[in-house]
């Protein structure tokens, strides 16, 4: 076994830097629902987006929305143009996509969601007049919980990124399903068939099946089906289905499948705000990956965040993660001079990449080394290079990238990409301090659900374990607890903050333990899940709630003020602090919720369209107007 320095250009993102290395050995990418073969999904922060749409190459996906003055996009761009690409003028930053994964009864009553702990002249009437949006796989349209009382669909369109393409289709790719089509579907014998869209039976080692008709249930079903309405059975329905992932490889070394991913997931949110137009919107994400900043620096968190920023009546709710106790995340100190050893215990039979991410501040230099399970060193990679780790036999077993200066944080990131014949056992990254300041570090091992690597002894740690795309200034991150229990206690799994840069994620709670919701292809049937992926569209109806109750009497909800009504009338009994790193500010109270809502407008009135108001005209609430309340408002409310 030995190491080679590489000149994978070092000053990239590390997955295209991967990516890059992969085609320098001669893998291609396999064409997949929106891209073509060789080609690789990107996120891009462009200074004019025609002028780099005109690019050799690229095609453009969708414009996300504004980041720090410049565009944030979605694009496909061939392997044999990347470097060139990325070194355009007004390229700012540019990452490769991200994979992600998939993370009743006692739900409603205990958020006190139920019509019997709505306050007094309550308005917000189940929800309606928002749209919920749900990004997850396998919407069962014809269960009856999605249905109205003259089985018509409540569901007014659906994506299908991985469907056959049609015209107009959103962004190029996949099929769009509109409520007319469903409807037209669910006259029929077989409305999956007729429809060309249904959720597939579970299979091992497949995520789609009946997750997302489980959370779509627990955000706004109405219960026509299985008697157990969700928390917002009155709102409008939209989905999007994320296909498999953009890096796709075949050849000698071939990666997993994955569940989509962050270029997919981008256009799956600005698809779910486009179609709700003028109405309040709340989209849900039970999704979750790993590997990141965490600091909310990642472009898909800045791009979910622009989009929330675009308006009043936005939210994201973001499943908080279900990765505590699982070994994911080491953090500890390289002393000025010294060094500090980081070991990864690698499964046997490792089914698919390992991904090894370690983020330290960008005044610190670090000098890596690698020690193989059998005791080889290997090294130095020096900050701002990168090496290849080779089997005898010249196979390679490990990618390493060590860049500097990061665009999105300004911070160091060491990536080690483990490919899946790479000898199992402990590994050791050893940091030695070339130049401290802070000498902190932190790091993560990415998601895996058949052969998950963790880390080993000292220093894992099992806080800051949220999952990477929840750590968004805008978006609201749910963690998970057992309502059937008394005392409420957390849900085992679920993850714990802060973030990298101590912000409070996640923001609430709610039941994710042993949830009862709609069954994929049963009609009426219910299943059992449990994961942040169930507590998360419980808030997500919640905040439908919330939006429905605002619009009505004619208050205007930016994020920052959304957010404070959420938070500040959680319950904490427990947890017993102010916030707690895994309950968040507490267990959500939709009673408490409505009736802050009704305190912001004047006199408590309903001021809505069509509702008289005193004094003749409608008040909007922005940031003073929250703080006129004594509800807290931050910086989410002033944008980015």
């Amino acid at each position: 076994m030995y190491i080679e320095t590489t000149d994978i250009y070092p000053d990239m993102d590390p997955r295209l830097q991967r990516a890059l290395d992969r085609r320098e050995r001669g893998d291609t990418t396999v064409a997949t629902a929106s891209s073509e073969e060789d080609e690789i999904g990107v996120l891009a922060l462009v200074d004019d987006v025609d002028r780099f749409a005109d690019r050799d190459g690229v095609r453009l996906g969708a414009v996300i929305g504004e980041v720090d003055g410049r565009l944030l996009v979605t694009a496909r761009v061939p392997l044999s143009r990347v470097e060139e690409v990325r070194r355009a003028p007004g390229v700012r930053s540019m990452k490769c996509a991200q994979p992600l994964r998939p993370t009743l009864q006692a739900t409603v009553p205990e958020i006190r969601a139920d019509r019997a702990s709505a306050p007094p002249g309550s308005l917000a009437g189940g929800g309606a007049g928002v749209l919920v949006g749900v990004v997850d796989t396998g919407l069962d349209f014809a269960h009856r919980n999605f249905r109205r009382a003259d089985g018509s669909t409540r569901v007014v369109a659906i994506w299908d990124q991985s469907g056959a393409s049609t015209p107009g289709s959103p962004f190029g790719y996949g099929r769009r399903h509109g409520a007319a089509d469903i409807d037209r579907a669910l006259g029929q014998a077989d409305p999956y068939e007729a429809l060309g869209y249904g959720p597939v039976p579970d299979q091992p080692g497949r995520p789609k099946g009946t997750h997302g008709t489980h959370v779509c249930d627990i955000a706004a079903g109405n219960g026509l089906g299985s008697g157990v309405a969700g928390v917002a059975p009155e709102a409008d329905i939209a989905f999007a289905e994320p296909a498999v992932s953009d890096v796709a490889w075949q050849g000698q070394e071939v990666v997993g499948q994955f569940f989509g991913d962050s270029v997919q997931l981008l256009e799956a949110v600005r698809f779910l705000f486009n179609e709700a137009g003028e109405r309040p919107c709340v989209v849900n994400i039970s999704l979750g990956t790993h590997g990141g900043p965490h600091d909310g620096s990642s472009l898909a968190e800045r791009g979910i965040d622009a989009m929330i920023a675009e308006r009043p009546g936005r939210a994201v709710v973001i499943s908080a993660g279900n990765s505590f106790e699982r070994g994911v995340h080491a953090a500890g100190t390289v002393p000025p001079g010294g060094r500090a050893d980081v070991r990864v215990a690698v499964p046997e039979l490792l089914t698919a990449q390992c991904e090894v991410e370690l983020w330290y501040a960008g005044g610190d230099v670090f000098r890596a080394e690698l020690i193989s399970p059998g005791g080889d060193v290997l090294g130095p990679v020096a900050l701002g290079s990168n090496a290849r780790v080779r089997a005898d036999d010249g196979t390679t077993l490990l990618f390493v990238s060590h860049r500097a200066n990061d665009p999105g944080n300004g911070d160091n990131v060491l990536g080690l990409f483990l490919d899946e014949r790479v000898p199992p056992g402990v590994w050791t990254v050893r940091l030695h301090g070339e130049r401290v300041v802070s000498g902190g570090y932190h790091a993560w091992i990415e998601r895996n659900d058949s052969s998950q690597a963790s880390f080993a002894g000292e220093p894992r740690d099992d806080s800051h374990t949220i999952g990477s795309i929840s750590c968004g200034r805008l978006a609201l991150a749910v963690g998970s607890y057992d309502a059937h229990v008394p005392g409420r206690p957390l849900s085992r799994f679920t993850a714990s903050g802060p973030t990298r840069d101590g912000r409070a994620k996640p923001e609430l709670s709610a039941p994710g333990h042993d949830v009862f919701a709609a069954h994929s292809r049963t009609g009426t049937g219910v299943v059992r899940k449990s994961g942040t992926s169930m507590a998360a569209p419980a808030v997500a109806g919640l905040a439908a709630l919330v939006l429905a109750e605002a619009r009505a009497r004619g208050v205007s909800l930016p994020a920052g003020a959304l957010r404070s009504v959420l938070t500040e009338t959680a319950r904490v009994d427990p947890p017993p602090v102010v916030w707690d790193p895994r309950y968040g500010h507490g267990r959500a109270d939709a009673a408490e919720c409505l009736r802050a809502v009704r305190e912001l407008s004047p006199a408590g009135e309903p001021s809505g369209p069509g509702c008289p108001q005193p004094g003749g005209g409608q008040t909007g609430l922005g940031t003073s107007g929250v703080e006129a309340t004594g509800l807290r408002t931050g910086l989410e409310t002033t944008g980015l």
